[in-house]
């Protein structure tokens, strides 16, 4: 039997665990009702300006949902109180728009839209304080009834949580997480919604910048004017993508891309086909629809002959074991060593790293014997290229069909997944792998700079799209004992 005073102490707790019990159930229930009532009634339809919007708020990551019907949805990780935002553009009222533009230009629309938006949002959070305390209160009633003390702490607990979270999301918020937004939606919108690069680059006032860079993506949105200012802004554009896989539907998506994001060129990282075989050379009649340069690397299912195809449309340019300079983009390419072909016996892929790997130190000698380091490095499988992070600012690939972005001593390593779905050699039960893209953008110069790059993937089955935005950043790195390499950069 235990001593008398542990017995006491054990009985403390027991009546310590009985009174908090029935407090900690109110609080869930509290937290329960104000989650109800910001559903049910955490929401204002309101005018910003020519906007007719709905806000609403609710608990959830901390995201801002700008839903631009029926073009797609914008969102940014602005805030980190898991508290979410959404904003849905009911109307625009087209006459008071352009009577605002005619005026005040885009500026003076961006002046309205905030003053407008200051006073909505403080009403909105006072309506959502009171909504998810109402909620509480009922739930509260239905859950005890008569017990006041209860239904009054169900109600306390939810006006603490929904008031700090707001708070918490006021002191945390970052406007310029519209920096780099994810779309959802028509790919013949993305480029004006997701808005221009050069913004991303400068030094701006947060909130009416970024204000203005989501009223621009709105207007060029709804009025679909091509001379929008979301237009070319001086970097030079370029689509990065890779394992077509025989698709006919890969090349599409690319060159609604091209078109779409204006790219300068266009830059592959090889397997074009599955097979080997001569017959799918007949997929490369898609390249010169593209009607800009389209540099290409072979990947481990291309075989020499579709090279030498390649080589002869007039618009590609093949790189195998050498450099070219496009559009001041000097990019330094080098062929798979591995081809896999269904006449060939299969390797291991033990086998396939090691021929692989055995490439790179004559990539590096090639590089290092350039005047000046490329300012991209195109290989189909990234371990070709392992060596050489420190040396260049960047490299590309693709081959494992995954949208992977990693550093290694100051070198991007910029892996897209595949353009063509996985082609006809890789469907399962689960349907197509998505289809994805890059466009890279630069910033003209000696080197040029890597500013800033979308990732677009594509869901064949749904239709489902988005566009991701990354920025990066310039760092400094130390320059190897034999080699000056350009500065790298480090994705934000």
């Amino acid at each position: 039997m235990g001593s008398a005073p542990a017995l006491r102490r054990a009985a403390l707790q027991r009546a310590a665990l009985q009174r908090a019990a029935p407090v900690a159930l109110a609080v869930a229930v509290g937290l329960a009702g104000a989650w109800a009532g910001m559903a049910l009634w955490g929401r204002t339809t309101t005018t910003l300006g020519p906007f007719r919007v709905e806000l609403a708020s609710s608990f959830g990551r901390g995201h801002t949902d700008i839903e631009l019907p029926p073009f797609g949805r914008l969102t940014a990780d602005t805030h980190r109180a898991p508290l979410r935002l959404r904003a849905t553009l009911q109307d625009v009222e087209v006459a008071k728009l352009t009577s605002i533009l005619s005026e005040g230009g885009l500026d003076g629309l961006a002046s309205r839209v905030e003053a407008d938006a200051l006073v909505r949002l403080r009403a909105l959070a006072v309506r959502v304080l009171l909504a998810g305390a109402a909620g509480a209160l009922l739930l509260g009633a239905v859950a005890f009834r008569t017990d006041v003390r209860r239904v009054a702490i169900a109600v306390i607990a939810a006006l603490v949580a929904v008031g700090g979270l707001q708070v918490a999301a006021l002191a945390t918020f970052r406007a310029d997480a519209f920096l780099h937004p994810t779309f959802s939606g028509s790919l013949a919108l993305a480029p004006k919604v997701i808005g221009p690069v050069q913004a991303a680059t400068e030094h701006i006032d947060a909130f009416r910048e970024q204000l203005t860079r989501v009223v621009d993506g709105a207007v060029g949105a709804y009025t679909s004017v091509q001379s929008s200012p979301l237009g070319r802004t001086g970097e030079i554009r370029v689509l990065h993508i890779s394992d077509i896989h025989d698709s006919p539907v890969g090349y599409s998506f690319a060159q609604q891309i091209a078109a779409g994001f204006d790219v300068d060129f266009v830059l592959d990282t090889g397997d074009v086909t599955s097979f080997g075989t001569p017959v799918e050379s007949l997929i490369l009649q898609n390249v010169p629809a593209f009607g800009r340069p389209y540099v290409f690397v072979r990947g481990s299912h291309d075989s020499m002959e579709l090279q030498s195809e390649m080589a002869r449309i007039p618009n590609a340019i093949v790189l195998d074991g050498d450099a070219r300079t496009v559009d001041g983009i000097t990019i330094y390419g080098i062929g798979d060593p591995v081809f896999i072909s269904t006449r060939a016996l299969p390797l291991t892929a033990d086998q396939i790293a090691e021929r692989s790997r055995a490439i790179c130190p004559r990539i590096l000698a090639d590089v290092r014997a350039l005047p000046t380091p490329p300012d991209i490095v195109a290989v189909h499988d990234v371990k070709m290229a392992e060596c050489i992070a420190g040396f260049v600012p960047l490299v590309v690939e693709g081959h494992l069909h995954e949208n992977v972005a990693t550093i290694d001593r100051g070198t991007l390593f910029l892996q897209v997944g595949t353009t063509g779905g996985g082609g006809p050699i890789l469907f399962n039960d689960a349907g197509p792998q998505p289809l994805s893209a890059q466009v890279l953008y630069f910033r003209p110069g000696s080197p040029p700079e890597l500013v800033a790059y979308d990732t677009i993937v594509q869901n064949p089955e749904t239709g489902t799209l988005t566009v991701s935005r990354h920025l990066v950043t310039s760092q400094t790195l130390e320059p190897p004992a034999s080699s000056t390499p350009s500065p790298p950069v480090t994705p934000s």
